[in-house]
């Protein structure tokens, strides 16, 4: 095969039919149950656990956003005293990349 030649891609192939679509989604899903097995049951019950605390972590916040937070009670501005008391807060620039 000359090296100019393409060489079709199996992502470029269109499914076009129900069963083809099906046939594939099968494939995924044995692929991953094929990994899942080869865990151990440590693995397995570690994994489990992060995946339940991040689902009620997602519902959470979820329910956070539904509900509407009660009405902010009216701010009265600070007096001079209190502004005496109060120490100056200088905020620093942030980084906006970490350190590696």
């Amino acid at each position: 095969m000359a090296k100019d030649k393409k060489k079709d891609s199996k992502k470029e192939q269109v499914a076009e039919d129900l069963l083809d679509v099906a046939r594939t989604s099968l494939k995924k899903f044995r692929k991953v149950t094929r990994e899942i097995s080869r865990l151990s049951t440590g693995q397995k019950l570690v994994g489990g656990l992060a995946l339940a605390a991040a689902g009620l972590a997602y519902l959470a916040t979820l329910d956070s956003d539904a509900t509407p937070a009660p009405p902010a009670p009216a701010a009265t501005p600070p007096s001079d005293a209190d502004q005496a008391i109060a120490p100056a807060v200088v905020s620093r620039p942030r980084r906006k990349v970490p350190k590696a």
